[in-house]
């Protein structure tokens, strides 16, 4: 059987419809009244997604969290229609689309999307994604290619890379300053380590 989608969409879209269309009486209220289309507009977009994928996971989220969602069920058509009905821009598809499939573990994909052409943001997206997934081995392929020495020490300092992100940080022209923070951020991981270290010694009895 089909999915109707979240069975509050519809009281949903006309509550938000009818907030629109009285915000749009008054010049003072523009904003809003824009807020409420965009947000009726988005409610639709979710229903349709709903009922094309058979999952009520979708109304109520937002447009980032949409996005991240279609990648993330590997519909990437969807998504990119979303970002741009919305008028998402590159830079931030780019954060949305590495978190995505990083959340998935699809790092062939992830690569790919790397050598697409050159990332209007830089590769700092799928750095953070690398590490925020634990995934060393990935992070270090796109670490070199960070252009700021700064992003380059605290990545590496975020892996215990500790010559490496003295090394960064020497080329950098706020050095001592971050040297500071790389201190806090070695420190932390030592202790992090420390305890996962003494957790999993405990495990084994």
């Amino acid at each position: 059987m089909a999915s109707k989608g979240s069975p509050l969409h519809g009281p949903q879209v006309r509550l938000v419809e009818q907030a629109h269309r009285l915000f749009a009486e008054t010049k003072e209220h523009l904003f809003e009244s824009k807020s409420a289309e965009e947000h009726a507009k988005l409610l639709r977009v979710q229903h349709q997604l709903e009922v094309s994928t058979k999952q009520a996971i979708f109304v109520g989220s937002s447009v980032s969290d949409t996005i991240k969602t279609c990648i993330v069920m590997g519909n990437e058509r969807a998504a990119v229609k979303v970002k741009s009905e919305f008028k998402v821009p590159d830079k931030r598809w780019y954060w949305l689309k590495s978190c995505a499939l990083a959340t998935v573990g699809n790092w062939d994909a992830l690569e790919t999307f790397s050598r697409e052409k050159r990332p209007p943001g830089g590769y700092k997206p799928f750095v953070e994604a690398c590490i925020d997934a634990g995934q060393k081995t990935e992070a270090l392929k796109y670490i070199p290619k960070l252009t700021d020495p700064g992003e380059r020490s605290e990545a590496y300092a975020r892996l215990n890379m500790t010559e490496e992100a003295k090394k960064a940080a020497s080329e950098a022209n706020n050095g001592d300053e971050l040297f500071g923070r790389l201190k806090s951020t070695l420190a932390q991981n030592t202790l992090i380590d420390t305890l996962r270290d003494r957790l999993s010694f405990q495990g084994t009895y």
